[in-house]
């Protein structure tokens, strides 16, 4: 009888395992803790709890280096506050890569074209409201890339106001296109909130255009 319980409680253990997506019984929250906090803080836990089951395969992990909310925060801070350095343009951070039965992905960056681009160039960028535009997915491989101003306290000689946020597009059908915008959305809205952007942009919970 014990031998069977015994056996009952391995099997029971190896089915968590799974379910945690790390073959040797640790979630991902044990295994990297900093990229299942940040990823949680900007995406939701329910979202990345959706995503992991979405994703899960036996050697499902982040595939981004560390970094914290906070490390965000304050690096596309002192970007906006510093002067612009032409050489070196602005960093992109990757602040969420999940990878197993597919990949996921999202990048934040300040965006390389100006507010004057952005409006002008109507083939790429599609205006969702007075403060966001949404990229065509079909010239961003299927992402949803938007961009939004986002005014920074203390940055008088700001290079660039908007704020561009990426998310891929997990290569799996069982991602809906609303699932979808709805992580894009998620991630812009914390960003506006996590760098208190002194505009406060509306963030449109439909990321739809017209076309």
């Amino acid at each position: 009888m014990k031998s069977l319980t015994r056996i009952s409680l391995c099997g029971a253990m190896a089915m968590l395992a799974l379910s945690t997506g790390c073959s040797d019984g640790q979630s991902l929250s044990e295994k990297q803790p900093t990229q299942w906090k940040t990823c949680s803080a900007l995406f939701g836990r329910k979202n990345m709890e959706s995503l992991r089951s979405i994703l899960d395969s036996d050697d499902l992990k982040f595939s981004n280096r560390a970094l914290s909310v906070d490390q965000l925060k304050k690096g596309l801070t002192q970007e906006a506050i510093d002067p612009y350095d032409k050489l070196k343009g602005f960093k992109e951070y990757e602040t969420c890569g999940l990878s197993g039965n597919g990949h996921f992905a999202a990048t934040v960056r300040w965006a390389a074209d100006s507010l004057k681009s952005v409006q002008t160039n109507t083939e790429r960028w599609q205006r969702a409201n007075a403060e966001v535009y949404v990229a065509d997915p079909s010239g961003v491989g299927g992402d949803v890339d938007l961009v939004f101003s986002c005014a920074i306290r203390g940055a008088s000689g700001q290079a660039q106001v908007l704020l561009e946020a990426r998310v891929s597009a997990p290569d799996t059908p069982r991602v809906s296109e609303a699932f979808h915008q709805q992580l894009a959305v998620k991630l812009a809205r914390m960003l506006r909130d996590e760098l208190a952007c002194t505009n406060e942009p509306n963030i449109p919970d439909n990321l739809d255009v017209p076309g």
